[in-house]
């Protein structure tokens, strides 16, 4: 049986995020998988640093309250709303209440993610790996007496 709990003290301030939050992965004991997730904390009054990137996102809000902006639409979110953050598109989360926002953040599908789950997949069925085809490369011509020559000065 695997399993582990936090406080709210116990959660590690991310600036890059301006949240504090205790990620899940590595989890002692579990082979850790091509997602992430993490126990996420919004203090009243802040929001979190605007961001986009390539992954899905998920966040499942557990308590308070906010207001969730992904690219041009806003929305008054609290507890059981379950949020997708579509790739690519900046979004943003700001605390409207007067506790902490919690909610369970989870992502997947980004290309690292990919290309390490495409990786171990081709381990363990004992498949080398794609590599990328290399462009032919244009013979190169012997330089002539003269060139030759400006290259020495």
């Amino acid at each position: 049986m695997h399993a582990f709990s936090w406080k709210h003290d116990e959660l590690v301030h991310e600036p890059a995020y301006n949240t504090h939050a205790r990620r899940i992965f590595p989890f002692p004991g579990v082979e850790e998988p091509f997602w992430g997730g993490a126990w996420v904390a919004v203090d009243p009054g802040e929001t979190i640093t605007p961001h986009a990137h390539d992954e899905k996102e998920i966040f499942f809000i557990v308590t308070g309250q906010g207001r969730w902006r992904l690219g041009d639409e806003v929305r008054e979110v609290g507890y059981g709303d379950t949020l997708y953050m579509t790739p690519f598109v900046e979004h943003d989360l700001t605390n409207t209440g007067t506790e902490r926002l919690v909610f369970v953040s989870i992502w997947w599908g980004g290309a690292e993610a990919v290309a390490k789950e495409r990786a171990q997949w081709a381990e363990r069925l004992g498949v080398a790996p794609e590599q990328p085809e290399q462009p032919e490369q244009p013979e190169q011509a012997e330089p002539t007496e003269a060139a030759a020559a400006e290259g020495t000065r």
